[in-house]
């Protein structure tokens, strides 16, 4: 049996996500402080590249939707932990496999009947291996699979 659990710090997502808000909030830090520095000492030329920084930051913390990515890391952590997903055991099927470079859908497998894409390039805790990259359902294999709303949290697999 091979367990693959989704936690706070599967996939490294959790702790790319805290890098990613820092780099946005040191930018906006440091085009703020130079704004305010910039504002007593000379004319508007000055303020230029500190306002180009505040408006980068505010666009990079914007862009990132840090709220939803941090609720739903969440959201996936506290269905495992209180039990909130549901069971579907039996053999895989591999109905399209991703390639290692992507560019189209993930791998498409059914188990028992239950179709789950698993996306290697989607940003998620939960279970993303393709096969290209290692992914452990491959046709043939018998798996339990633990899932919430579509996303694998726990993958077992009968040796």
């Amino acid at each position: 049996m091979i367990p693959k659990i989704a936690s706070r710090g599967s996939n490294g997502v959790f702790t790319g996500e805290v890098f990613r808000s820092l780099v946005g909030v040191a930018a906006l830090i440091g085009g703020v402080t130079a704004l305010i520095g910039n504002w007593t000492n000379g004319g508007v030329k000055r303020w230029v590249g500190s306002v180009f920084v505040i408006a980068w930051a505010l666009l990079w913390l914007y862009l990132h939707n840090f709220p939803y990515v941090f609720g739903h890391i969440n959201n996936l952590v506290r269905a495992y932990r209180d039990g909130q997903y549901q069971v579907v055991e039996g053999q895989v099927q591999v109905l399209h496999e991703q390639p290692a470079t992507g560019h189209t859908k993930g791998d498409i497998i059914t188990v028992n009947g239950k179709q789950f894409e698993v996306n290697y390039f989607y940003l998620t805790p939960a279970y993303r291996n393709t096969l290209a990259h290692g992914g452990v359902l491959q046709s043939g294999v018998y798996a339990r699979l633990y899932y919430y709303n579509g996303e694998i949290l726990r993958v077992d697999i009968r040796k």
